[in-house]
């Protein structure tokens, strides 16, 4: 639990591998959960930056996943500039954003808790390559 500090390449390659199944994405939102998000030295290895078109994007998926236009409020991006991999949270009408992204892969996950559909909605998104609809994610 909350290990992925102690070996980054092994558990950024497992979330990975996980995020990139083609219709399981749970597997990755527990994976994230259980190995970074309570890794202290995961959060120390992060700098914060600020990427308004990651944050763009989040907001666009989060608008499709509420059904109306939001935006993201507070959101705090931070880089694990090393690894080239992407990482925050933020909140958007009143529910929690985390969300995580692979430069290298150019693909991300976006959770929402609360959900729309239940106790949380995940959607995978690409920056350069486009929008997946969250609806069939």
């Amino acid at each position: 639990m909350n290990s992925a500090s102690q070996n980054f390449p092994h558990h950024l390659a497992a979330l990975r591998e996980r995020m990139l199944h083609p219709t399981d994405y749970e597997k990755a939102v527990h994976y994230f959960l259980e190995e970074f998000a309570g890794d202290q030295a995961f959060v120390k290895a992060s700098d914060v930056d600020s990427l308004p078109h990651l944050v763009a994007v989040l907001g666009h998926v989060a608008s499709k996943a509420i059904g109306r236009r939001v935006e993201l409020e507070g959101a705090l991006v931070s880089n694990l500039r090393t690894h080239r991999f992407i990482h925050g949270k933020a909140l958007v009408d009143g529910r929690i954003v985390l969300f995580f992204y692979f430069k290298e892969s150019d693909t991300g996950m976006m959770m929402l808790i609360p959900g729309v559909r239940g106790e949380g909605d995940v959607a995978r998104f690409h920056l350069t390559g486009g929008l997946t609809d969250p609806q069939k994610n």
